[in-house]
């Protein structure tokens, strides 16, 4: 390439979550991916790069084929250059590595039967870099990935002075990382044409190539782009300008690689873009970061300043939501189980729909929470545990473990002794160091997890909540580092945050008076929480049934008694209280959080008069039963409890933030069982409470 000539590699990443709902997947399509496509078969001099993740290109493939058809037709005569990943875009750096060597390897062979090309390039997803990455990407034949330039920031290099791409390695297998330019992806499509040719001016000339790859979906999907991108004419403008710049070069990454040499090497610290380093923090940390970043705007060189500041990086989520934690450490069990069963039974094809189940299973939308991230969306996270769950049952069909069966160990990567138990109906969860709580009640053969129901947690942005609840929205097009809007008012009342995790069987004691308790959030008024306490486990098998005998009784006022039996579909608490010191009697609460597909709508409802929605409040004390209805996934969650109690009941609702602005989520509801000990016994109180599951 001439010295002349700044050669720009300018590219698409198409993604949409595995479980995104269709009509939002076909909302892109016809807004954002479609048109863009029908822009470049019209338009042959374009030349661009696209990532399409692989779930994406199988939907594309099998619901809108016309869009299918135009990809190909782009990249049948070279135009658009296509890059490989994992197939379900996973976070390839926490994943097993023969897994992320499976999913490039899925989304490279897919890639070649339907487009004809072998792509010699990968987009990473989140761009998550670890030092690492180097040896497993190049064995599966990766030749190039792209980060940001953010990360070669923290690698001490000027953002502003770099360009091209640069070597790097990990124990001598080498990749070759091209910087995308921040600059430019604030630029495009948000800034007039104009600004992007004036900084792509100011830089011909220091570098030979510079690289900008965002999100396709900017380009229609977020917030006002599809006017301004489509309707007011922005990306025409911008094709016509470039095509008309006769300094300026639209190309591809192998043209880069094969035609331009390397700028340098270069070795990048763990890192990804800016924004995610600040998402990762826990909620102070982020706080004092976002204060420094604003104390800094104002001085003269504030924006370089603002630079040097840097977050977490992306395994922090893993601390952050300990709720993400339990799924990651799911996967990676599930991931040796399979390993191991393959080296039996090579080739065994009920293991190898096992495999894209894990894989599904692997998909980065749920495990982390930004502007982006979905750990904050149900039905998100519903899709990935049941891919967890399929792969589980997927096992389980070819080894025939003889069920119920249990594990103990520390399970989750947190230090302390978790209780797996599984059975042909469900898998269950039990931390005895948490006071006997269930943090899983997955009905596997509806791929369910009734325990998902994610605490309320402050997060940094909150303080944002407060300040603009009362300002009102535009339509012009929104970037995601513009202060997001919100989708209702009123939201403040909702920052509420739990003080324990979500989990079932949390249990205290209070004292006995009029005052009814909060089934949502009660625990600040009791004197005694078990939730927060240890307890002593002995687990044993008996006949068809698993049962764990907890007890609690050191320093407390009570000596707590909990047995858990688990058979089939049902999980058993029978407790046992014995006072110790003439302590008072007052009334013991038993707490369930459990969660179905939706808060309302068809087929969604709690099986006592009137059939109020799960995300309703109320308040009964005649029942001894209630039950949880999904029609519409076809399952029944039935509560029994004996002798009788008050039953109270409100949904579990979280303020969380997306490129769309500040949302309420409902996450799930809790139920709280209580009864009155003096109207048990006088000494020594006894009752029992049951989950049931059946299908419907």
């Amino acid at each position: 390439m001439s010295d002349d000539v700044l050669a720009l590699c300018f590219g698409v990443h198409n993604h949409q979550p595995v479980g995104n709902f269709d009509h939002v997947i076909a909302e892109a399509t016809e807004r954002a991916y479609a048109p863009l496509l029908d822009r470049l078969v019209a338009r042959p001099e374009v030349r661009l790069t696209a990532h399409f993740t692989g779930n994406l290109l199988e939907w594309l493939r099998e619901r809108a084929k016309p869009t299918f058809d135009r990809l190909a037709t782009v990249v049948a005569r070279g135009q658009v250059e296509l890059l490989t990943g994992g197939f379900y875009e996973p976070i390839l750096a926490v994943l097993p590595d023969a897994d992320k060597r499976g999913q490039i390897a899925r989304l490279t062979e897919f890639i070649r039967t339907h487009f004809g090309v072998r792509p010699r390039g990968m987009w990473l997803a989140e761009r998550v870099w670890e030092p690492h990455l180097p040896g497993p990407l190049s064995a599966v034949g990766v030749e190039y990935v792209l980060v940001d330039d953010r990360h070669f920031a923290l690698a001490g290099l000027d953002p502003e002075a770099i360009g091209g791409y640069y070597l790097t390695e990990d124990q001598g297998r080498r990749l070759r990382v091209f910087p995308i330019s921040q600059r430019l992806r604030y630029l495009i499509p948000f800034a007039d044409v104009e600004a992007s040719l004036d900084y792509l001016a100011a830089r011909r000339g220091a570098v030979p190539v510079l690289t900008v790859v965002d999100d396709g979906e900017k380009f229609g999907v977020w917030p006002g782009t599809y006017a301004h991108v489509y309707e007011h004419g922005w990306l025409d403008r911008f094709f016509d300008r470039l095509l008309a710049t006769s300094w300026l070069s639209l190309t591809t990454f192998s043209d880069v690689v094969d035609r331009v040499p390397a700028t340098d090497r270069v070795y990048l610290p763990t890192a990804s873009y800016r924004e995610m380093g600040e998402w990762a923090l826990m909620a102070p940390a982020g706080r004092e970061l976002l204060n420094a970043k604003r104390d800094l705007a104002p001085l003269a060189d504030g924006e370089r300043l603002q630079g040097l500041l840097r977050g977490g990086f992306w395994r922090a989520f893993l601390m952050k939501y300990p709720e993400v934690a339990d799924t990651y450490w799911k996967m990676l069990r599930l991931s040796q189980a399979l390993d191991a069963a393959e080296a039996d039974r090579p080739g065994e094809p009920r293991l190898a729909a096992a495999r894209l189940d894990l894989w599904r299973g692997q998909a980065n939308d749920a495990y982390w929470h930004g502007v982006f991230g979905g750990c904050y969306l149900p039905h998100l996270r519903r899709a990935i545990k049941q891919a967890l769950l399929e792969a589980e049952r997927g096992v389980d069909a070819v080894l025939q473990p003889a069920l119920p069966v249990w594990t103990s160990g520390d399970l989750n990567g947190d230090g302390r002794e978790e209780i797996e138990v599984r059975t042909p109906d469900l898998t269950v969860m039990v931390c005895p160091e948490a006071g006997g709580s269930l943090t899983e009640l997955a009905a596997t053969k509806r791929g369910l997890d009734l325990a998902d129901v994610l605490a309320r947690r402050p997060e940094a942005y909150h303080d944002d909540v407060r300040r603009r609840l009362t300002e009102d929205e535009d339509a012009r097009a929104h970037t995601i580092h513009d202060a997001p809007g919100h989708k209702e008012s009123g939201l403040e009342a909702f920052l509420q945050y739990d003080d324990l995790r979500r989990a079932s069987l949390l249990d205290g004691l209070w004292d006995d008076d009029d005052q009814a308790l909060d089934p949502v959030a009660p625990w600040s008024q009791a004197r005694f929480v078990l939730g927060r306490l240890p307890m002593a486990a002995t687990v044993n098998r008996v006949r068809g049934a698993v049962t764990i005998d907890l007890v609690h009784g050191a320093e407390s006022p009570l000596r707590v008694e909990k047995r858990l039996t688990i058979e089939g579909g049902s999980v058993e608490a029978r407790y046992r209280l014995i006072p110790r010191g003439g302590v008072a009697p007052g009334r013991w609460g038993v707490q369930w959080n459990l969660a179905v597909t939706a808060g309302e709508g068809p087929g969604r409802y709690l099986d006592t008069p009137g059939r109020p929605v799960p995300r309703s409040i109320g308040r009964e004390t005649q029942l001894t039963r209630l039950a949880l209805i999904d029609e519409w996934i076809g399952i029944e969650a039935e509560l029994t409890w004996s002798p009788g109690a008050e039953i109270a009941w409100g949904p579990v609702e979280t303020v969380s933030v997306s490129e769309a602005g500040f949302e309420r989520i409902y996450q799930g509801t809790a139920f709280l069982l209580v009864w009155r000990l003096g109207d048990v016994s006088s000494d020594g109180w006894e009752f029992t409470t049951q989950l049931t599951t059946r299908a419907r």
